[in-house]
C-alpha cells in the first residue's frame, strides 16, 4: 500500500538474501537471487510491458555478466551486460527490417568496431561502428545455400592445364 517492493523470500540480517520474487510498484517482477537486499547472481526479470524479459546475471541491481533479453517487438541480444547496459561481446537478433542478426562488441548499450551483421537478403556484411552509427562497409559476400543438388562438397578437385599466353 506504500508503493514499496512486495517480496516473498529468504531474509538475511533483515534483507532480502537468497532466493526470492519481488513485485515492484511499477509491475517489475524479478525471481532469483538477492544479496544485502539487491538482485544479485542469477535472476529473471519480466518488465510491466509483460513483454520484455531479460534472464542473466545481475550485481547490485543491475544486469551484469551473461544474460538474454527478449523485447516485445521480437527483438532477441544474448551476451554480455556491464552496468545494465549491453556490453562486451553480443549477438542481437532482430524481428523485422533489413538486418536479421548483427554479432560483434557492445561498448555501454551502442555497437562498436567491428560487427558481422547478416542481412535478410542472404548477404553477410562486415561493418565497422562507433557509437552505434556505421562508418564503414565491407567484405560483402554472398552465402551459398547448400543442398542435394548443389553440394559440391565432396566432388574430387578439378584438374587444371597451366596455360601461357605468349604476345603475338
Amino acid at each position: 500500500p506504500d508503493g514499496s517492493l512486495m517480496y516473498d523470500g529468504q531474509y538475511k540480517d533483515g534483507l532480502r538474501h537468497g532466493n526470492g520474487t519481488g513485485n515492484y510498484p511499477n509491475g517489475d517482477v524479478y525471481t532469483g537471487t538477492w544479496h544485502a537486499g539487491k538482485q544479485h547472481g542469477k535472476g529473471v526479470m519480466t518488465y510491466a510491458n509483460k513483454d520484455d524479459i531479460y534472464d542473466g546475471q545481475w550485481k547490485d541491481s543491475l544486469r551484469d555478466g551473461q544474460g538474454t533479453i527478449k523485447y516485445h517487438n521480437g527483438d532477441v541480444y544474448e551476451g554480455e551486460f556491464s552496468n545494465d547496459k549491453m556490453h562486451g561481446k553480443g549477438t542481437y537478433t532482430y524481428a523485422a527490417g533489413g538486418i536479421l542478426k548483427s554479432m560483434g562488441e557492445w561498448k555501454e548499450g551502442k555497437k562498436y568496431g567491428l560487427f558481422q551483421d547478416t542481412v535478410r537478403t542472404t548477404k553477410q556484411v562486415s561493418r565497422y561502428y562507433d557509437n552505434d552509427e556505421v562508418k564503414s562497409d565491407s567484405n560483402v559476400k554472398r552465402e551459398a545455400s547448400f543442398d542435394a543438388d548443389t553440394d559440391t562438397e565432396d566432388a574430387p578437385p578439378c584438374k587444371r592445364r597451366n596455360v601461357s599466353v605468349s604476345p603475338s
